[in-house]
């Protein structure tokens, strides 16, 4: 289900909501949802954000509809259970705290108590808490007094009281339907305003009400686990004259930024000043010019933009000014000359997305959009009727709300009713069985045509091109003019392409040739000082490499595809198996490579191992990721910065990726940080410097030099969401002693240099990718079985920001997006995840490890927590090691009864079975660590390092052990360039 909607409501009070997703693949994600009441009261105005929606009856009551979600809104309940020793353990005395209460004892609770808010129901029973590291099996803790600091979990003498912890959860259950808000006042609202969700926290929102009573409300509390809120706060009113207060008809607010707009009963404008996330009711009305002084009638907000309808019917824009530091309008350059008129008439209301697109209801109730806004024309240049989708057709609409949409330019099904249909039959064309099935047999024959020229012996074959060579006398070359680097600067050279060799000749330089054969793989790269499209040529390890360069994305593709395709016809001739012993990995520019680790021998015509560094690799499509990882039936997940999820199309073949074309849509948005660095002078104070010190220059992207505030991209797949650079938080200066040493805030300016934070956004989008989007909450991890079910399905398991744990249903080598989400229920927050086919291994970030089994047959929206097993076991070792910052860099890994958990640069190996745990074996950057199919142990630090066969051995005084390795296969400075890793 698409996460963003357009709201409206038909003149007959029944709300619809309608989809736009970025990349609709079938009509039914674009089909208008009517979602009436309940008990069928008409809806006469309608907000909301992209977790909930609010509206308001006709006899002002307030309702709330929650969005379906993948991940549970759910409350734990805890009550504590108390009991003293009186020969046998017993209720307590009447001067100790009830038996029932919360932690502090002094509130008493009621087990029976079973009322809980309108939409919400109790999931389970009352039940102990159970964690072996603080309770006993019962979930007991024994004390000397129920005022004692330290409980033990284990029962002794002196203990006279005990307690344990009895949780409950509930949940919130009516999703997708219109629930009374609980109102305590019994007020009745009028109008609504939503807004503040680039500016509040995650899952928070900013909801004002326009009381029946003239007073503007905030809803309070409103976050993810409450959609709903708690209570009513009440805004300040507007004063005038100074003591006279305004009454208040209707209400507006930016759907990105903390600005509300009130309009009083004569047409006049006034903004709320001073509204954060700190201080959400604000702190004065300012009055705020209206188009040449006419009376407004509504008002639309956007983040660049504000548009108003004044009482003669028409239509005016203004640009708005942000303060980047408050994070809020300020509203200094709007005067009453500055609106410009737009039309005039035949718009009755209007509402603003994020990105300052505009929907309106018309004079004539129909729904429209201004089409062609963009920064360069932010008016646009008309209004336009919508595809109408709903049924019936042609409905008359009196309220519409687009600030949940995040959309910079409109989708082309919106006002073509034809461009979707021609879509889909491409779609259905391309993914037809007979199709498929034709493509799969001529790949077979590919197949079995290369095995047999490759098991021939004694037979040489020579393509037409090469007879071509041979007999005509003619030389297949390509020649590329370009740069090469040497240090730190660029000669140009000419490189010639022949049939066995990359020919490099340019002045002042010797000329080198390197055979096909001892070309691995390619890495592409982006340099903006000075500016430079790099792709450097891997010959053997990471050192190994020739660095060319080009001005120009483009000429940098060209010569890419030709070197990557003597790479492909290379592993071509010398493997069997695309998806047989492989690893995928991302690089630090976040392009993702496949690397082929098995070839055949020329002896025995049988695959044989190839060591990593040795192997060769191919970039796979496009696409900008930040982990992966891989399974069962070629089978690849991967998560990008940002969080969002993509699958690998199972008709993408590394060898024949080059003559397949894929339609995915793959985008995502980065925050680029830039540092600006000052020195110390003499006399001078702080000043840019010129040149670099250890590696340092006056302005830094992403660890290396770049110019100021620039505006250059690696590729035209990027383009800038933010239009500035601007200073992160208060843009203080951070103070250091060393250029490359710890910067701290400092009051008092201590510190030889200094350096402050920039930062803009920019958005990756490309519609021509393999890699599919997995509709889901931001994840942090992926992980993938590497043995699919009886069923031919692959558990696919991922982690999401939050610290929940989703199942992904369906998953086969033809559905390898799966179908549906499943949540497995966890009672805390989990750091890490490991999957074992159909065993769940997970940690909490204070190292509580459990497990649980799981099947691909459970795809109910939940799975149980009282499933999970803690790990009976002390794990005092490895807690010593933990940290704050150590909970986001834990991980968890292993095969059979062993795992093996990494905290930073330390890592364990704990016996479940023997209930052992080794002694701290530190490694050298180690960044991570994982299992591939055939059970052994790969790290990942300055080297990759595949262990076969990984033991705990003691040391010869017995007092401390250490972990030995043996059958071990290293890759020398393969780590580097990369931060993800994946084996199968």
């Amino acid at each position: 289900m698409p996460s963003e909607y357009i709201w409206t409501v038909s003149a007959s009070g029944i709300p619809c909501r309608i989809p736009v997703p970025s990349d609709p693949r079938c009509t039914s994600d674009v089909d208008w949802q009517e979602i009436p009441s309940s008990d069928g009261s008409p809806i006469c105005t309608i907000v909301a954000s992209s977790a909930a929606a609010f509206a308001i009856d006709r006899s002002g009551k307030l309702l709330i509809l929650v969005m379906p979600t993948h991940v549970a809104i759910r409350k734990n309940i805890e009550i504590y259970n108390n009991q003293r020793w009186i020969g046998i353990w017993r209720g307590t005395f009447f001067i100790d705290r009830p038996r029932y209460s919360d932690e502090t004892g002094r509130i008493a609770k009621d087990l029976n108590l079973n009322e809980v808010d309108p939409g919400w129901s109790w999931e389970d029973k009352w039940s102990p808490y159970l964690d072996p590291r603080k309770f006993d099996k019962e979930g007991w803790q024994y004390s000397l007094s129920f005022l004692a600091p330290k409980w033990d979990k284990q029962c002794r003498m002196y203990h006279l009281v005990r307690r344990r912890v009895l949780k409950r959860h509930m949940r919130y259950t009516s999703h997708d339907k219109w629930i009374e808000m609980s109102n305590e006042e019994s007020r009745m609202f009028t109008e609504l305003a939503i807004g503040g969700m680039d500016v509040m926290g995650e899952g928070e929102t900013l909801l004002f009400a326009l009381g029946s009573d003239g007073d503007i409300y905030r809803r309070v509390g409103i976050d993810s686990s409450c959609p709903g809120g708690r209570g009513w706060e009440i805004v300040p009113r507007i004063v005038y004259k100074d003591s006279e207060s305004d009454d208040v008809t209707l209400i507006s607010a930016s759907a990105s930024l903390a600005t509300l707009v009130a309009i009083t009963w004569d047409g006049k404008m006034y903004h709320r000043k001073g509204i954060t996330r700190k201080n959400p009711i604000g702190l004065s009305w300012q009055s705020l010019p209206t188009p040449k002084n006419k009376a407004v009638i509504c008002a639309a907000i956007g983040t660049k933009t504000m548009w108003c309808i004044t009482a003669d019917g028409c239509v005016w824009f203004t640009r708005l000014e942000i303060d980047e530091k408050l994070k809020e309008h300020t509203m200094k350059n709007v005067t009453s000359e500055g609106y410009q008129l737009v039309t005039q008439g035949g718009v009755s209301r209007i509402s603003v997305s994020k990105y300052d697109q505009v929907f309106c209801i018309s004079t004539r109730e129909q729904i429209e959009i201004r089409t062609g806004i963009d920064a360069h024309e932010p008016s646009g240049k008309r209004f336009e009727k919508i595809v109408d989708r709903g049924e019936p057709r042609d409905q008359r609409w009196i309220s519409i709300h687009c600030g949940s949409t995040s959309f910079s330019q409109i989708p082309e099904y919106i006002t073509s009713s034809s461009s979707l249909q021609s879509k889909m039959e491409l779609l259905q064309f391309r993914k037809a069985d007979w199709r498929l099935k034709i493509l799969e047999q001529l790949q077979e024959t590919t197949s079995r045509s290369w095995s047999a020229m490759n098991n021939a012996s004694e037979v040489v074959l020579n393509s037409p091109e090469e007879n071509e060579t041979l007999n005509g006398n003619k030389s297949p070359v390509k020649h590329i003019r370009c740069q090469i680097k040497r240090g730190d600067a660029f000669r140009s050279v000419n490189v010639v392409l022949t049939g066995k060799t990359v020919e490099i000749s340019g002045e002042q330089m010797d000329p080198r040739s390197i055979e096909y054969s001892k070309i691995k793989y390619v890495q592409p790269s982006f340099q903006r000082l000075p500016q430079k499209y790099l792709l450097y040529v891997f010959t053997g390890s990471q050192s190994e490499f020739e660095c060319f360069a080009f001005t120009d994305e483009k000429a940098r593709c060209t010569f890419q595809a030709n070197v990557e395709n003597i790479i492909r016809e290379s592993i071509w001739s010398s493997t069997r198996s695309s998806f047989g012993e492989s690893m995928w990995s991302v690089s630090t520019e976040g392009d993702v490579r496949w690397h082929c680790l098995a070839e055949l021998s020329q002896e025995s015509k049988f695959e044989k191992r190839v060591n990593l560094g040795e192997s060769r690799g191919l970039i796979v499509g496009d696409g900008v990721f930040d982990s992966i990882d891989c399974g069962a039936n070629g089978s690849v997940w991967a998560v990008t910065e940002s969080g969002s999820l993509y699958a690998l199309s199972s008709r993408y073949q590394p060898l024949n990726a080059h003559d397949t074309v894929h339609d995915y849509r793959m985008t995502d948005e980065r925050t680029l940080k830039m540092y600006e660095y000052q020195k110390h002078a003499v006399f001078r104070g702080f000043i840019s410097f010129q040149g670099s010190q250890k590696g340092i220059s006056a302005w830094m992207c992403d660890g290396r030099p770049c110019p100021p505030s620039f505006s250059s991209l690696p590729s035209p797949n990027w383009s800038w969401v933010d239009p500035t650079w601007h200073l992160e938080e208060e843009g203080e200066w951070e103070y250091s002693k060393e250029i490359d040493g710890v910067y701290e805030t400092c009051e008092n300016r201590n510190g030889k240099v200094r350096r402050r934070l920039w930062t803009r956004k920019a958005r990756f989008d490309s519609s021509k990718s393999p890699w599919c989007h997995v509709e889901a909450p931001p994840i942090t991890l992926i992980r993938v079985a590497k043995t699919s079910s009886d069923e031919g399905t692959i558990n696919v398991v991922a982690l999401t920001r939050d610290g929940h744990i989703l199942k992904r249903n369906g998953v086969t080598r033809e559905h390898f997006t799966g179908t549906s989400w499943t949540e497995i229920l966890v009672d805390s927050s989990i750091s890490c995840i490991h999957l074992q086919t159909d065993k769940l291994w997970c940690a909490t970030s204070d190292g509580m490890i459990s497990s649980r089994t799981i099947n691909s047959s459970d795809t109910a929206s939940f799975l149980s927590s009282s499933d999970w097993r803690h790990l009976d076991m002390d794990l005092a070792a490895i807690a010593q090691y933990f940290s704050p910052k150590s909970s986001t860099d834990m991980e968890i890994t292993g095969v059979s009864d062993i795992l093996y958990m990494r905290v930073g640069f330390i890592l364990f190996r704990i016996d479940t079975n023997e209930g052992t745990i080794s002694d701290a074996y530190p490694m050298d950057n180690l960044q991570q660590v994982m299992v591939n199919a055939q059970g052994s142990i790969c790290v990942r630090g300055t080297n990759i390092t595949v262990v076969r066969e990984w033991r705990v051995v003691p040391y010869t005084d017995r007092k401390a052990t250490i972990i030995a390795m043996r059958s071990v296969d290293r890759a020398s400075n393969m780590g580097r360039g990369l931060k993800n890793i994946a084996f199968y």
